[in-house]
């Protein structure tokens, strides 16, 4: 594998069932709430007409059993 510095992106799609989301990042509003918004968003506008999620509101899998 010498000389090779190529990144290599796998696709497991297959293994969970879903595919990638679309650009996302989080932001906080000025109440301190936590909102999962589109990359493009205006984070001075109305996060939610913007369809912004906010994160309080979502149901989030733990991970535990």
């Amino acid at each position: 594998m010498e000389g090779n510095t190529e990144s290599k992106i796998e696709d497991y799609t297959y293994l969970y069932g879903h595919t990638p989301t679309r650009p996302i990042k989080y932001l906080k509003d000025k109440g301190g709430y936590g909102w999962l918004c589109d990359q493009k968003v205006d984070p001075d506008g109305d996060l939610r007409e913007q369809g912004c999620w906010r994160c309080d509101e979502m149901a989030f899998p733990t991970g535990g059993r």
